[in-house]
């Protein structure tokens, strides 16, 4: 047993035996209901900068992916591929 009380119910999933199929989603239920308990909606603040740090993530993929494309262009040839 855990030394969290109200985590015991949860000690289920430490057992070696196979949960059946609805044990396995009845369990899926009371963890997303857990889940959706604790999560809380982001502020601007935080929404901004997640935005922020994905748009930067997606701008030096494409420029990886275009100066990559731009070797390969030069290296292999544009009369192989028909371009």
């Amino acid at each position: 047993m855990s030394n969290y009380p109200k985590y015991d119910k949860y000690d289920k999933y430490k057992q070696k035996k196979k949960l059946s199929r609805s044990e396995r989603i009845r369990a899926f239920i009371q963890n997303t209901k857990r889940v959706l308990k604790v999560a809380t909606k982001p502020s601007r603040k935080e929404f901004m900068t997640v935005l922020k740090i994905c748009m930067i993530g997606i701008v030096l993929l494409g420029a990886v992916s275009y100066v990559l494309q731009l070797i390969f262009s030069q290296v292999i040839g544009e009369g192989i591929f028909g371009w």
